[in-house]
């Protein structure tokens, strides 16, 4: 007997046959029953699995059994349990579904009746209720499912994952539809990092949902807003016309972000670097999108805060560069391609010179002079942060105790200390051991820290600033005004100077002249020196001195200057504004 006949005596005895196909759609099998075309007149071939999920969902939910039953590859066959459907002559039909493996295929069975026992309709309506609490709880199983893999748990944001689908289908569309355009914007909070250091991850974690939630109110209905991960967030703008688009939503990101944030009673001013790619560029593979646009927001943050760049092509070059210069920084620090520049730290009211700020220089062979501000950040991204400390540290002392012959003056040296070395719990050894070996005395040493360290409330940290200051070691807090600092908590550590950054210093108006003075005032009430940075010229030299400031360093005084230039410096009597 063929199949084709084998199925059309079923169907006589009112037993529908149908096949699973690859797409998990049902093919009939033969002639249809009676019964089945009275409850689905229009379907004469095919369910599809969408229909099936609209029309027969206990159907849909043995389907799941039976797949599970296929895959065993056992030669037998499962039931599904009866359940009833209504005809359109609202007749009573009672259903019952078997699946079977014929050879390759894999066979489902449906046979209908008309009951009259009460008894069995009522256990057909206990069946027909079971099934509704296993088809509510697999629909319940599937939603966690589908929020723990596409949905970021701290924010409730879609996460990279499901971003990399839609920005997918949004490429399928760019290449498949003329004139088609979208763009993706990856957002980097500026500085979060230092949010960590200073209070917490906890309370990092409680400004990343508000920030996340102000940015997705600030955007359209359509906008795809997901996290990265992080402190990085992502926009799929799709689709849009122009790149203005783009560059708007990036300003009203900004604009959404200038209103401050309360954390932990304080208020907190934050801002982002945007970098956008745009699918003008002419796109091969959805993945250089991401590329790019990661590029343009490391590069906006190279040039500072608060910058929304388009990608460029000419960014690749820099991104090569970096690369390479991560690859030759290790070697550099082996084969001393590093160099020590020092600033003069001048009395203001005399110009005498009362110390030098140590300055790291690198020469590369094939680049020549590296700016601080590019490989700064690769030594502390790669840890190599730690040994440039300590090999400036050395360098540094050496060299100040050769210069103190020269003069009478208490020279010291101010050696920058990244937060990483705080991790390092034999550091007030190293300290102490590198002040021996080269013969000073610890108050010549005076170690400059950011904000983000000295308020990072760290009780190991705080505890090692204690102790360096134990030894002997001066302390100063550098760039004070752009953190997060307690002025109140000033008190409770061992600091001797606040160096005021050199932002306040270049805009001498006259809400920053109220904040230099506070801060001067500030320090003088707690015992502490004041030195501003960044001074250019007499008359911010005037301001500052008129302020009560007693120390300065700047450009008006000498550039950072090598070791032979700068003992001629403090061999003169003093420096003359120029």
């Amino acid at each position: 007997m063929t199949e084709s006949l084998s199925a059309d005596v079923l169907a006589a005895l009112g037993i529908l046959v149908l096949e699973s196909t690859a797409t998990d759609s049902l093919t009939i099998v033969g002639t249809i029953p009676k019964w089945f075309t009275q409850l689905y007149p229009t379907v004469t071939h095919c369910l599809d699995c969408n229909w099936i999920e609209l029309h027969s969902p206990f159907l849909a939910n043995f389907l799941i059994d039976a797949a599970e039953f296929w895959a065993k590859d056992e030669f037998d066959c499962i039931k599904s349990g009866l359940w009833y459907e209504q005809d359109q002559a609202d007749q009573t039909l009672y259903l019952e579904a078997s699946a079977l493996k014929v050879g390759s295929q894999q066979i489902v069975l449906v046979k209908a009746s008309v009951l009259e026992d009460l008894e069995l309709c009522s256990l057909i309506q206990t069946a027909r209720e079971t099934t509704l609490d296993v088809i509510e709880e697999r629909k319940q199983t599937s939603q966690h499912i589908l929020k723990a893999t596409f949905y970021d748990p701290l924010t409730g944001l879609p996460n990279q994952s499901y971003f990399l689908i839609q920005l997918a289908q949004a490429f399928e569309r760019y290449k498949q539809q003329a004139g088609y355009h979208f763009a993706i914007l990856v957002i980097n909070i500026d500085r979060f990092q230092s949010i960590n250091d200073s209070f917490g991850r906890l309370a990092g974690d409680q400004l990343l949902i508000s920030i996340a939630w102000r940015l997705k109110n600030c955007l359209g209905e359509l906008d795809l807003f997901a996290r990265l991960g992080g402190d990085e967030f992502i926009i799929l703008l799709d689709p849009i016309d122009t790149i203005s688009s783009a560059l708007l939503t990036a300003q009203q990101i900004s604009t959404a972000l200038k209103y401050p944030f309360s954390l932990n009673a304080q208020e907190l001013f934050m801002t982002a670097s945007v970098g956008i790619a745009f699918t003008l560029m002419n796109y091969d593979r959805a993945e250089d999108l991401l590329r790019d646009a990661n590029t343009a927001v490391n590069y906006g943050k190279s040039l500072g805060r608060d910058n929304s760049i388009v990608f460029d092509p000419a960014m690749h070059a820099r991104s090569v560069r970096l690369l390479q210069l991560e690859n030759d920084l290790k070697r550099a620090l082996q084969e001393q391609e590093l160099n020590l520049f020092y600033q003069p730290i001048v009395c203001l009211a005399d110009q005498r010179i009362i110390g030098f700020e140590a300055l790291v220089r690198w020469v590369h062979p094939r680049f020549g002079l590296v700016p601080p501000l590019e490989f700064i950040p690769i030594a502390e991204e790669t840890g190599l942060i730690i040994a440039i400390d300590q090999w400036i540290l050395k360098e540094a002392c050496c060299r100040i105790q050769q210069w103190r012959q020269f003069t009478e003056e208490p020279l010291s040296i101010n050696v920058n200390f990244s937060a990483q070395q705080f991790d390092n719990t034999n550091l007030v050894l190293q300290v102490r051991q590198v002040l021996q070996e080269a013969g000073i005395a610890p108050h010549h040493l005076m170690i400059e820290i950011t904000e983000s360290v000295l308020f990072s409330q760290d009780k190991a940290a705080v505890e090692m600033l204690h102790q360096l200051k134990a030894l002997g070691v001066r302390l100063c807090i550098d760039d004070f005004g752009t953190g997060y600092a307690s002025l109140q908590y000033l008190q409770q550590l061992p600091v001797d100077t606040l160096k005021i950054d050199r932002s306040f210093i270049k805009r001498m108006d006259a809400d920053n002249l109220d904040l230099v003075r506070s801060i001067i005032t500030l320090a003088h009430d707690l015992g502490m020196t004041v030195t501003a940075e960044g001074v250019e010229t007499p008359v911010q030299r005037r301001f500052l001195l008129d302020l009560g400031c007693q120390e300065a360093q700047g450009h008006l005084f000498s550039h950072p200057v090598d070791g032979q230039m700068a003992l001629q410096l403090l061999q003169s009597v003093s420096i003359q504004d120029s």
